[in-house]
């Protein structure tokens, strides 16, 4: 994690030392905190939200939203990721709680505001967020096939509740965290099939119907967004921890569930394992999700295979894990007298 972390953080954070030597939004909000770790400060990431809080009008991508990676330049007309500028207003937040400081929050007003304004066009009579536009990316596996996040994408929504709830906390706009919480019993309400939460819906006829697609990923996306909680859901929770995961065989167990990949669901899972305060599941999975990439290459994957960057830098978030859950565990043990 620590050499992944040195190959993408020279001035600020980017995702591999070769195909993307540039800053891209999501990645950051995971290799931010290992920046923190690491060095005890966040300048690389402040060097990154500084250069989007600071950057004008780009080609190919439409009013009010921003680049996904930056600095960039995509010919690509409507070449952008509308779920990265949702983690970029969930980043904001989580910068200042890291930094203390609320500078960056202030520079960035003005493209918080903008977005707001760009999503809720959006917004269909249930106040979802229905017919996205640009590369509707939710991670790296059947999540982001064309079917599955045509419409009325659900992680996308759960994703957006998050983000409305980080500016509502950052610029005390309190009818945001409100929104926030419509959104989420919408997609409660219409998402959950009894089992699992469905990826999305189509509209037909001027209906909107569920498309019966089923991730994995968006089950964690349920869960790590508040949509869902272990209170409320708890035979969808414990399925989740002791039938998926690394260990599943999809073909046998669930196979109508597709499988996550390692960007971001299987990292997904593994916060809300710590957040549970089950660290020797985190510590085991650890193990089976990474063990592969460390022996093999000495760094840290984009996917769970061989495939794409072995050297991204928003794995070196694991680290995080590792240390907040040794230090949890080294905790309960002194209490223990162990």
């Amino acid at each position: 994690a620590v050499r992944t972390f040195r190959h993408n953080a020279v001035d600020l954070l980017t995702d591999c030392p070769s195909r993307e030597r540039a800053g891209w939004l999501c990645d950051s909000w995971f290799s931010a905190q290992a920046e923190k770790l690491f060095t005890g400060e966040n300048k690389a990431e402040n060097n990154l939200l500084e250069n989007i809080a600071l950057s004008g009008r780009q080609p190919n991508v439409p009013e009010n939203m921003v680049p996904m990676c930056y600095p960039a330049d995509f010919s690509e007309p409507d070449l952008f990721i509308p779920n990265w500028a949702m983690w970029y207003l969930v980043e904001l937040l989580a910068n200042k709680r890291r930094t203390g400081s609320d500078r960056i929050a202030k520079l960035s007003e003005e493209k918080v505001n903008g977005l707001l304004s760009y999503f809720e066009k959006f917004e269909n009579e249930d106040g979802l967020l229905e017919n996205l536009k640009g590369w509707i990316f939710v991670e790296w596996s059947k999540a982001n096939d064309p079917a599955f996040v045509e419409g009325v994408n659900y992680p996308s929504n759960m994703l957006y509740a998050l983000a409305l709830d980080s500016v509502s906390s950052l610029y005390g706009r309190k009818e945001l965290s409100a929104k926030a919480e419509k959104i989420r019993q919408k997609i409660r309400d219409k998402s959950f099939n009894g089992e699992f939460f469905e990826d999305n819906a189509v509209r037909k006829n001027g209906r909107s119907s569920l498309s019966g697609h089923i991730t994995e990923t968006c089950q964690y996306y349920a869960f790590f967004t508040k949509t869902a909680t272990r209170e409320a859901y708890p035979e969808l929770w414990n399925k989740l921890l002791l039938e998926f995961g690394p260990r599943r065989d999809p073909a046998k167990t669930y196979p109508e569930v597709f499988p996550s990949n390692a960007f971001i669901g299987d990292y997904l899972r593994l916060i809300l394992l710590s957040e549970a305060g089950l660290s020797r599941e985190v510590f085991d999975e650890t193990i089976d999700y990474f063990y592969k990439m460390a022996t093999l290459t000495g760094t840290l994957w984009e996917h769970d295979r061989i495939y794409g960057s072995l050297d991204h830098g928003f794995a070196s978030f694991i680290a995080v894990l590792l240390a907040e859950n040794y230090e949890r565990c080294r905790k309960d043990a002194k209490k223990k007298g162990e």
